[in-house]
């Protein structure tokens, strides 16, 4: 009976593998997102939690600058030092040259409330990155003639 039972979660495993990860969405092994993903949204958590603006420019890939300074500020203002405990943050994928993902977040904080939102994330230079940082607009391409 035991051997049964081993023989049939062993089983279980393999075909839970075989099916992909749960951040890949089921993809198949030559098209599924490189690895790193749910890392990348983890120091983000950590970089609010410890208050870290050139972690925040970092995780953001964003030059620092005084425009992304006054943008992770912000952020560090408004979502840092909360102590999130990630609860889940299952991540959905998509591919338009460069793969792209989405992952929703849900946290706790130090005083156990719910904690959610939607990361965007992006996969460029081999690295993952939260999109976090928006240049400003005179840094943007003009259709102006």
């Amino acid at each position: 009976m035991r051997k049964r039972t081993a023989l049939i979660v062993a089983v279980t495993l393999l075909t839970a593998v075989g099916c992909g990860s749960p951040d890949g969405g089921g993809a198949s092994e030559s098209d599924s997102p490189p690895p790193g993903a749910s890392e990348a949204v983890e120091r983000y958590v950590d970089a609010l939690n410890d208050r870290d603006l050139p972690a925040l420019l970092k995780i953001g890939a964003a030059p620092d600058e005084p425009w992304s300074r006054e943008q992770a500020d912000e952020l560090i203002r408004s979502k840092g030092g909360k102590g999130l405990t990630i609860t889940k943050a299952p991540i959905t994928y998509d591919r338009m040259g460069d793969y792209m993902g989405t992952a929703a977040l849900t946290a706790s904080d130090k005083e156990g409330r719910p904690v959610r939102e939607s990361i965007e994330l992006l996969h460029e230079q081999k690295r993952w990155h939260v999109v976090l940082f928006e240049p400003p607009s005179g840094n943007k391409p003009s259709s102006a003639p």
